[in-house]
C-alpha cells in the first residue's frame, strides 16, 4: 500500500464513506483503510467496513479486539501496554501500516468528515520537497488556530498549546522556506480541536480557513499538532506514539516530540490543508477536562526539557531512541517534579521505550 488511513472507532465509522469517494474521485487506488476497534464497538461497524471495501474496490482492513490480540502476539509488550475503551489502540494501526510498508501514513478521527477536494492528494505533500511560508516567533510559539476564522471572531488555541504561552504578545516574522515535509497536520472546520476549559467557556466554531496555501513554522518555533487530520512520511512513524499515562493529550505530547526531531533532522511540519468537517462525538466535558488537567500542568515544563535535549542520530528511528533514554533521565533529575508527577512521567516514558522496542523488532 502507497497510503494508509488510520482510525479508531467505537461508532459505525460512516465518515470514512467521504474519504473513500474522494480516493476514487481523483484516481487514489492504492490506499488501505485500517480501522481499529474497541470493546465498545459495535458489530455493524465490521459489517459497513465489508461493504464499503466491496462498493469503493479499496482495501478495507477492520480488526476487532481478537484479531489485534491475535495480530499483537509478536509484540506482546505493546499488546501488554495499551489500554481497551481508548483511541491509544490506533497505535497497533500505525503498527500494522508500517509493518505492511506504507509509504504515507494518514490519521483521522471517526468525526471528522472529509471536504471538498482531493484529500489524500494534499496530504501527499508529505516525504516530498515543498516549499511555503513559514513563521517565526521569537517567543519559540506560535497559535496555528490564528489563522482558522471563528463564527463570532473569538480567539482560541489549539489543544495542548501551553496555557503559560497563551498570554504574551510575540513578534512573528514570515519569509520562504523550502524543505522535506515530515508531517502535515490539517486542520479543522465546525468543532475545532480545542480543551475542555475553551469548549466550556466560548464553544468555539471555526467556519474558514484565513490562508490560500499551507505554511511551516520555523524550527525552534513550535505548535502541537493532534492525532486527527494529520499525516507522516513512513519514516516519521517510528518517533511517533501515543503514550496513554498522559490523558487526553497523548497525541500532543507525541506531536511535540516529533517537533523535536524534525528540528534535529533540518526537516518541516507543515499546517493548513487539507480541511476537514468535525461533528464531534458526544463528550462528557468534565471527564474530558479531568483527562486533560495533568497534561495542562506539565506540558510547559515537558517542553523545557525536551528542548533542552542534545540530541543525535541521523533517523527518526535513531533519534527517537536516544531522546526516550535522555529525556527519561532529564526528568529523573528534576527534583521540583512532586512524587504523582515522578510516577506520571516514567509510565508515559514507559510507553515510548515500550515503541521503540516494538519497531526494533519490526525493522526498516
Amino acid at each position: 500500500m502507497k497510503t494508509a488511513i488510520v482510525t479508531t472507532t467505537i461508532n459505525i465509522p460512516e465518515a470514512l464513506a467521504g474519504y473513500a469517494e474522494s480516493a476514487k474521485q481523483y484516481g487514489h487506488r492504492d490506499v488501505a483503510f485500517i480501522i481499529i476497534g474497541d470493546l465498545k464497538t459495535p458489530q455493524g461497524a465490521k459489517d459497513f467496513c465489508e461493504k464499503l471495501a466491496k462498493e469503493s474496490s479499496l482495501e478495507v482492513l477492520f480488526l476487532d479486539v481478537e484479531s489485534q490480540k491475535s495480530y499483537l502476539k509478536k509484540y506482546p509488550e505493546l499488546l501488554d501496554f495499551l489500554p481497551y475503551n481508548s483511541d491509544k489502540r490506533r497505535n497497533i494501526g500505525f503498527l500494522l501500516a508500517y509493518e505492511q510498508g506504507a509509504e504515507k501514513i494518514i490519521t483521522i478521527d471517526d468525526d471528522n468528515f472529509c471536504l471538498e477536494g482531493d484529500f489524500i492528494g494534499q496530504h501527499g505533500i508529505v516525504g516530498e520537497i515543498k516549499s511555503f511560508d513559514s513563521i517565526y516567533s521569537e517567543s519559540g510559539w506560535f497559535n496555528v488556530c490564528s489563522f482558522l476564522k471563528e463564527a463570532r471572531g473569538q480567539a482560541f488555541f489549539h489543544r495542548g498549546y501551553p496555557v503559560q504561552k497563551r498570554v504574551k504578545e510575540h513578534k512573528i516574522e514570515q519569509s520562504i522556506a523550502q524543505g522535506k515535509v515530515a508531517a502535515n497536520a490539517g486542520l479543522w472546520l465546525g468543532d475545532p480541536d480545542v480543551d475542555a476549559v475553551t469548549r466550556i467557556a466560548i464553544s468555539p466554531e471555526a467556519v474558514g480557513y484565513k490562508r490560500q496555501d499551507n505554511f511551516f513554522l520555523a524550527k525552534g518555533t513550535w505548535s502541537p499538532f493532534d492525532s486527527q487530520n494529520v499525516a507522516f512520511a513512513r519514516e516519521v512513524i517510528p518517533a511517533y506514539f501515543l503514550s496513554h499515562h498522559i490523558g487526553r493529550d497523548s497525541d500532543i505530547w507525541a506531536s511535540y516530540i516529533v517537533r523535536k526531531i524534525t528540528d534535529h533532522m533540518g526537516e518541516l511540519v507543515s499546517y493548513g490543508r487539507p480541511l476537514v468537517k468535525q461533528l464531534r462525538n458526544e463528550h462528557d466535558l468534565v471527564s474530558d477536562l479531568e483527562q486533560e488537567l495533568d497534561s495542562m500542568r506539565l506540558i510547559d515544563r515537558f517542553c523545557e526539557h525536551l528542548r533542552n535535549i542534545n540530541l543525535k542520530g541521523q533517523s527518526y528511528k535513531e533519534c527517537f531512541t536516544v531522546l526516550v533514554g535522555k529525556l527519561g533521565e532529564s526528568f529523573r533529575q528534576d527534583e521540583s517534579f512532586s512524587e504523582r508527577d515522578a510516577v506520571l512521567l516514567n509510565n508515559f516514558c514507559q510507553g515510548l521505550r515500550v515503541w521503540a522496542e516494538t519497531i526494533d523488532k519490526v525493522g526498516s
